[in-house]
């Protein structure tokens, strides 16, 4: 490494992080271990849940980023891809994302293994209570993991600025304000300790309610300035929980484990995100993932919701629309309501995949061209823009 120094690596501050991510999640699993498919999960047992939950997923955000801030691998990582803290942080927040989105499908199926076939409507099974309580945490959690990225990117803008960003022989890296870990690499450990530049209470960059050091925003502007994000998590965790586990009466259970498996798309929506942080937009693996994603978004979140309906139709014996329209208020409401936003963003997915087809068939011929006045002799790659807006609300 240049710049006569060396960030000191700590691989054994990953083990702690790790220990008490896979043992939440092993007490979870072995409070469960004794119940009969049909029991159903009691308040104790939920609160349990649910605070294993915010266990095991602050700690498997806390491993992921000593991973790559404290390792050697890591720390390569970051330099090949030129990232930034809020970059790494980004990163971590879609990992975490991508592994609750697993955890639910594998929740919808086996839920859905059992209870379809044996009664549409009357049939239950305790993983689709246990797993709303041990999620709901990741909701709640994740607003405050969101607000740690969006902290760090404001530390970003401020400090370009106010022209304190570290730079590199004179220039940004890609473009981006050089204040994270990428720099460290090049710096004496004295000049820049990457680990410093994550934002926490302790450091004095996050607050609950005043602005924190440099002036980035608190915890309360940010959720005021996110109001439809917040309102989503908020209402997922504490309203959806509500209902799961109490309003529905142990009704429907086959119902929610398509819901549950709704989830299948967003490994493939956080990854696009992950490629994008690291510029890897123009690669064959975005395109790639885009299109499964585009597919797997359609088939999950746009074709999923008509067919539970029709699926319902045939148990009741009533023409399609029939069905629907006898159904309770409430439930019509709550169709539309998670219905019409899918088609919304899938709107927006397939706009973009069109752009991007275009883009890359008019772009061929003249992308040597491109990157070489882009990188301006230098070898480095234009900066990237986040793709944060659609994940953000799944």
């Amino acid at each position: 490494m240049s710049g006569g120094g060396a960030i000191k690596t700590d691989p054994r501050g990953c083990i702690f992080p790790l220990l008490y991510s896979l043992g939440s999640f092993g007490l979870a699993c072995a409070s469960l271990w004794e119940l009969k498919p049909s029991d159903r999960i009691t308040v104790q047992r939920g609160a349990l849940l649910i605070s294993l939950g915010f266990v095991y997923f602050v700690a498997l955000t806390e491993f992921l980023n000593k991973l790559i801030l404290r390792t050697t691998v890591g720390l390569s990582f970051v330099k090949k891809y030129r990232l930034r803290i809020s970059d790494v942080l980004d990163i971590t927040n879609k990992i975490v994302s991508a592994v609750q989105a697993t955890f639910s499908c594998v929740a919808g199926f086996i839920v859905c293994r059992w209870s379809c076939p044996l009664n549409f409507l009357q049939a239950s099974h305790f993983l689709s209570e246990s797993y709303a309580w041990f999620a709901a945490s990741y909701f709640f959690y994740d607003i405050w993991s969101m607000y740690k990225v969006y902290a760090a990117e404001a530390s970003n803008r401020i400090m370009t600025t106010l022209g304190l960003a570290a730079t590199n022989n004179g220039a940004a890296r890609n473009g981006k304000p050089s204040t994270g870990a990428a720099d460290a690499l090049d710096q004496k450990p004295s000049e820049v300790q990457a680990l410093s530049d994550i934002p926490s209470i302790s450091n004095g960059t996050l607050s609950i309610l005043s602005a924190g050091k440099m002036g980035i925003p608190s915890f309360v502007r940010y959720m005021i300035s996110h109001k439809l994000m917040v309102f989503h998590h908020l209402f997922i965790g504490s309203y959806g929980l509500v209902v799961i586990a109490y309003l529905r009466g142990g009704l429907g259970d086959c119902v929610f484990s398509f819901m549950y498996m709704m989830e299948l798309s967003t490994p493939f929506v956080s990854f696009r995100g992950i490629l994008s942080t690291m510029g890897l937009k123009d690669s064959k693996m975005y395109v790639i993932n885009g299109l499964v994603m585009l597919f797997t978004f359609f088939w999950c979140r746009v074709f999923l919701m008509p067919y539970v309906c029709y699926y319902y139709s045939q148990v009741v014996n009533l023409p399609f629309f029939e069905a629907i329209w006898r159904l309770p208020r409430g439930c019509k409401i709550s169709i539309l309501a998670l219905f019409l936003p899918q088609l919304y963003w899938f709107r927006l997915m397939l706009r973009g995949a069109i752009k991007v087809f275009f883009k890359n068939k008019k772009s061929a011929g003249n992308n040597a061209v491109a990157n070489g006045a882009a990188t301006n002799g230098t070898g480095l790659k234009p900066s990237q823009s986040k793709d944060s807006e659609i994940r953000s609300l799944m």
